[in-house]
């Protein structure tokens, strides 16, 4: 973990700093994103790598996974850095490098030097490196390539953003801007219809309330925006809070 993160994830936090390291990245198994972008043949063999790995021909559900593996590992960091911490990661194509196992699953993030601070600058400025110049490109290679359609990818960039700021904002050894911050940033990147200049924003969806039946009675649970299509593939499934889940196809309605 980089050494700055580690204030922050300590205890049950802790698992979300780990994706991102500072180093050189090495090796066969290290991408350069601006490299992928260049040559998206390289990601096609990544998804026909995973494809083989599933033994399935559809690549819808292999994309989406693979980059919910992908933002699980990079957005909590940089969310983190970026709202609580103020400090801007470099994450544009150009700087930061994705490491995979030999099945071609994201494992790890590379970073050559750790950035700078952002302090002041409003919710737009702090998250463009990560959502436009480095999640906007690839999600809309993967959406193109693979059929997935590009809301389910960006669905699966916000419930990990939904996570993070939500945790932030309860953390109570944070001062109170802080955890503000992190409210305003969650608002801005999630909770509106557009950004300024009237640009659609991609993470932007109601979510569903629906019942979940338990041994202690209903009890009210909201949904996440989309199926990542986890069910889709060999032994897979819905999630908890999938949706398209047989549990919550009755009685659910829409809650902004």
């Amino acid at each position: 973990m980089i050494e700055l993160l580690t204030p922050i994830f300590r205890g049950e936090w802790a698992h979300f700093g780990e994706g991102l390291i500072c180093r050189e990245a090495v090796g066969n198994n290290a991408y350069l994103l601006a490299d992928l972008l260049n040559e998206p043949e390289k990601i096609d063999e990544i998804l026909v790598r995973r494809a083989r790995f599933y033994g399935v021909d559809d690549l819808r559900p292999v994309a989406s996974i693979w980059l919910l593996k992908y933002v699980t590992l990079l957005v909590p960091p940089v969310a983190v850095a970026a709202t609580v911490l103020q400090h801007g990661f470099p994450v544009r194509p150009q700087d930061i490098s994705v490491i995979l196992d030999e099945d071609a699953t994201p494992v790890t993030f590379t970073i050559p030097q750790l950035g700078e601070s952002i302090a002041g600058l409003g919710t737009q400025q702090r998250y463009a490196p990560l959502i436009k110049e480095h999640l906007q490109p690839l999600i809309a290679y993967l959406s193109s390539h693979s059929g997935v359609p590009s809301k389910i990818l960006w669905g699966n960039v916000s419930r990990r953003l939904e996570t993070i700021l939500t945790l932030a904002q309860q953390l109570n050894t944070l001062p109170p801007e802080t955890t503000q911050r992190a409210a305003s940033d969650r608002e801005f990147l999630l909770e509106r219809r557009t950004w300024p200049d009237n640009e659609r924003n991609p993470m932007f969806g109601s979510k569903r309330q629906a019942a979940r039946v338990t041994e202690n009675g209903v009890v009210p649970v909201r949904l996440h925006r989309h199926c990542c299509l986890d069910y889709r593939l060999p032994e897979g499934s819905y999630c908890g809070l999938c949706p398209l889940s047989p549990e919550f196809r009755k009685r659910k309605k829409r809650v902004p």
